[in-house]
């Protein structure tokens, strides 16, 4: 059995890091190892709760503090049992963004990161072993975010003082370790060598 068997591994950081293409590599990488690997990606796009997020993200819905961060918890806390499920059987679970995004964004915009904690623990939804937070510049993030999807950005993506807001609060609760184990690695080179750089970390953390 594999030391990653049961696993809960996070990638995270600010729009435009690369989380889905490292996402897809890590889940690659595994796979060829024999592992079972579970995906999940937030917000949940295509279910209910995540496609009332996309409406607000892209202003056909508008939602007071609190309406929002308790759509964002609860679009994590409806697969709380079957992340449960997933870890008890030892499979690999990566998600790209988990609580870490919602704590990150939600403090930025108003909410003292100690009630939002406290929030999440009263669910006792499934703590990551490990959240690996991809590091880009704002800048790095709007250029991508433009190539990818031209003038087509949401109200967080298009916002260059959000998102260097956000960074700054990414890198102090990774240096911090709050909520979880956060490991910080450059995402500002190719997609490879940030696929190399979280890899290396896995062998290290989980002693492979």
């Amino acid at each position: 059995m594999s030391a990653l068997n049961g696993k809960f591994i996070v990638l995270d950081g600010i729009d435009g890091c690369g989380k889905g293409i490292q996402t897809k590599l890590l889940s690659d990488f595994f796979i060829q190892k024999g592992l079972s690997v579970i995906n999940k990606k937030y917000p949940d796009y295509g279910k209910p709760i995540g496609d009332l997020i996309h409406n607000y993200l892209y202003k056909k819905l508008d939602l007071n503090l609190s309406a929002e961060l308790l759509l964002y918890i609860a679009d994590h806390i409806k697969d709380k049992e079957y992340l449960q499920n997933c870890l008890k059987n030892d499979k690999i679970i990566i998600a790209d963004r988990y609580l870490t995004s919602t704590l990150v964004y939600q403090s930025l915009k108003g909410t003292p990161q100690e009630k939002i904690l406290n929030l999440i623990n009263l669910m006792e939804a499934p703590r990551p072993d490990l959240c690996i937070l991809i590091k880009i510049s704002a800048e790095t993030s709007l250029a991508r975010k433009i190539k990818e999807k031209g003038e087509k950005l949401d109200r967080h993506e298009e916002n260059l003082e959000f998102q260097k807001s956000l960074a700054k609060i990414y890198e102090k609760m990774a240096i911090e370790k709050i909520y979880c184990d956060w490991e910080i690695i450059d995402g500002e080179t190719s997609p490879q060598i940030v696929n190399e750089q979280i890899i290396k970390i896995l062998y290290k953390k989980f002693n492979l």
